[in-house]
């Protein structure tokens, strides 16, 4: 078995069984990696409030034999409380976390992308009336870093569109605003 530490940012979460969860990590030396928290539902565990979405985390995994690696330590290093009691505010980081799980493939290291991400969540607090700019351009960043879009190019139409379209399945987040006005 190896083992190994990383720091990473909780892109994507999921029930399995009756006290485990699967975890999507989006990691900085790593890349997107898939963990199983084994016991986190549990009313005794102690990792759980570590593992909220979009919290920043130190974290211990461990790979055996099977497919997904196991959790085994977990530390709170950030969990952006100052916007996430804001509908708006998780939506926009949601459709962050989405487009970059839908775009990188599992196990390949991409610091740049694991930067933007952490820095636009510590800005999302920060986001004025512009806000909407300043996700297509955080979003233009992650496309042009991926290799999908040149560095210093616009793009006139949906964002969300050209990314449905690269990544050959759909987007939820963005549509939930759009539900509520």
């Amino acid at each position: 078995m190896h083992s190994y530490t990383d720091e990473g940012i909780v892109i994507k979460r999921h029930n399995f069984g009756e006290a485990d969860k699967i975890i999507t990590l989006y990691t900085k030396s790593h890349g997107k990696i898939t963990l199983m928290a084994r016991g986190i539902r549990k009313l005794i565990s102690k990792r759980a409030g570590s593992l909220d979405l979009f919290n920043k985390v130190i974290f211990q995994g461990v790979s055996g034999r099977g497919e997904m690696d196991t959790l085994t330590e977990v530390k709170l290093l950030t969990d952006f409380s100052n916007w996430k009691k804001h509908l708006g505010r998780v939506n926009i980081a949601y459709q962050l976390c989405e487009m970059i799980d839908k775009l990188t493939p599992d196990r390949q290291p991409h610091p740049e992308i694991y930067s933007i991400l952490s820095l636009s969540l510590s800005k999302i607090s920060s986001l004025g009336v512009d806000w909407e700019l300043k996700i297509e351009n955080c979003k233009l960043k992650i496309l042009t870093e991926l290799g999908y879009w040149k560095f210093g190019q616009t793009y006139d139409g949906d964002i969300n569109d050209l990314v449905e379209s690269l990544s050959e399945r759909p987007l939820h987040a963005h549509k939930i605003l759009r539900m509520l006005k």
